[in-house]
C-alpha cells in the first residue's frame, strides 16, 4: 500500500481497520505486503495484489463459459465506479446541484462485486461472469462474447442505472457504457435459473435485470444493431480533462 507523507498513524490505522474488516467478512487472508509512504502519493492507494484462492477447480465460474441460450444479467449498470470516483475526486469540476453531486459520490460504496458473485452463484446455474472495469460495460460484453465464441444480443431499456450515475455521464460529456464500471457485474446464468439469480441479488439490494440472451454468432448487438468495439476507456480523458483544470 503507497500512504501520503502526511498521513499519520491514526488515520493509517482506520484505513488498516477498514481493510481487516473486510478481509474478515470475506474469509481472506492477507499473507504478505509492502506498505511506505511516498512523496508523490496524495491518497492511500494499493498499487497491486496477487491473490490466491483454495478450492475445486470444477468450481470456478470464469468469463468465458457463456452457453448459447444463457440469460444475461446485469447489477447496478454502467459508469457507477467512474460515477464515484470522478465526483469525489473533482468535486469542483463537476457541473451538479448539490444534493446530485452527493447522490453521484454515493456509488463509490457500490465498487464491490464479490459479495454479488457469492449470492448469484449460490442460486443458480452460472456459466460465466465477469465484472465490467476497463472499457465499461460494452466492453465488459464483447470480453464475454470472444471469449466464448458467442454472440451477446443486448437490449439498453432494462439494464440498471443507479442514482446519479445519467446526471454525471451528461454533466461530463462522458458514454456511461464504454466507462470503468468496477461493482458492475456481468453474468451468463441458465434461463431456467434467472428469476432464483434475480432474487438473490434482490435480498442483498442490488439492482439486477435481464438484459438479454446467449446467441450464435460473435460480437455484441445492442438494441438490434450490431455495437462496435471500445478503442479505450471513456473515463480516462475526462479524468486528464478534470486534473488538468486542477
Amino acid at each position: 500500500m503507497s500512504l501520503p507523507p502526511d498521513l499519520d498513524e491514526e488515520a493509517f490505522a482506520a484505513v488498516w481497520r477498514g481493510v481487516d474488516e473486510e478481509c474478515r467478512s470475506l474469509g481472506v487472508a492477507i499473507t504478505t505486503g509492502h506498505t511506505a509512504r511516498y512523496t508523490d502519493a496524495s491518497l492511500p492507494w494499493v498499487g497491486s495484489g496477487t491473490a490466491f484462492g483454495v478450492g475445486d477447480h470444477g468450481d470456478i465460474v470464469l468469463p468465458d463459459g457463456a452457453r448459447l441460450g444463457d440469460a444475461l444479467v446485469v447489477t447496478k449498470g454502467p459508469a457507477v465506479e467512474t460515477t464515484g470516483l470522478l465526483t469525489t475526486l473533482f468535486p469542483d469540476g463537476v457541473d451538479l446541484p448539490p444534493e446530485t453531486l452527493a447522490v453521484a459520490q454515493e456509488r463509490l460504496e457500490d465498487t464491490g462485486v464479490v459479495r454479488d458473485a457469492l449470492a448469484a452463484a449460490d442460486a443458480g446455474s452460472v456459466s460465466a461472469m465477469h465484472d465490467a472495469t476497463e472499457g465499461g460495460l460494452l466492453g465488459a460484453l464483447f470480453e464475454m462474447a470472444d471469449s466464448a465464441g458467442v454472440r451477446l444480443a443486448v437490449d439498453s431499456d432494462p439494464v440498471p442505472t443507479m442514482p446519479g450515475v445519467t446526471e454525471t455521464c451528461t454533466a461530463l460529456g462522458m458514454n456511461p457504457w464504454r466507462a470503468t464500471t468496477g461493482g458492475t457485474l456481468l453474468l451468463a446464468v441458465d434461463a431456467k435459473d434467472a428469476d432464483a439469480v434475480l432474487a438473490a441479488l434482490d435480498d442483498r439490494g442490488t439492482p439486477a435485470a435481464v438484459v438479454g440472451h446467449v446467441e450464435s454468432g460473435e460480437g455484441v448487438v445492442r438494441d438490434g444493431t450490431a455495437a462496435s468495439r471500445p478503442t479505450g476507456d471513456a473515463s480516462w480523458p475526462v479524468y486528464e480533462r478534470l486534473l488538468e483544470r486542477g
